[in-house]
């Protein structure tokens, strides 16, 4: 989802063990790309209050926030794709307005083996999956979107718009 943090409150846990509550970020949804049906009228993200529990600081301004919703809410973590909105590039701003959307049923699957393969066909295989998460400063690496071709299989897409020869994509090539 696309939105905006207006602002933050530390809630603490029941054992009032430092560190270990939560995080509630008040925030705007300015638009939602997948996931509609579970998402009605949002108004706050959590995360663990410490990093060595995967919690994450956001500060003010928009951001794309992927997550998992769970009973207590919608949570964010390390493990979660989380970006300014701003510092995307204008190919991932297109895909999530025009194509990630039509790889919903779409699996996508990180392999840090030599050789990997498919294990059904609607399935896209990333590989060196460490690149994902550049070091600060770097630009964003993965700009392609794992789509559901005619046939049923997925497949990446890149800019071109055109699907790849397979399945597979090492996105230290990207």
């Amino acid at each position: 989802m696309r939105a905006e943090v207006t602002g933050e409150k530390i809630i603490h846990s029941d054992e009032h063990i430092p560190g270990m509550g939560k995080i509630q970020y008040e925030i705007q949804v300015i638009k939602v790309f997948k996931g509609f049906d579970k998402i009605k009228e949002i108004q706050h993200v959590y995360t663990n209050e410490m990093s060595s529990m995967c919690g994450i600081r956001l500060g003010s301004g928009q951001y794309l926030l992927s997550g998992s919703i769970t009973p207590e809410g919608f949570f964010v973590s390390m493990c979660d794709y989380l970006e300014l909105w701003d510092r995307l590039s204008l190919m991932q701003k297109n895909n999530l307005k025009y194509r990630y959307l039509m790889g919903c049923d779409c699996m996508i699957s990180i392999c840090t083996e030599k050789s990997c393969q498919l294990s059904t066909k609607n399935e896209c295989m990333l590989t060196n999956w460490s690149s994902l998460w550049p070091f600060e400063g770097e630009e964003p690496v993965h700009e392609s979107a794992c789509i559901r071709h005619s046939d049923g299989s997925c497949g990446w897409y890149g800019e071109t718009g055109k699907p790849s020869e397979n399945d597979t994509m090492d996105v230290s090539d990207v």
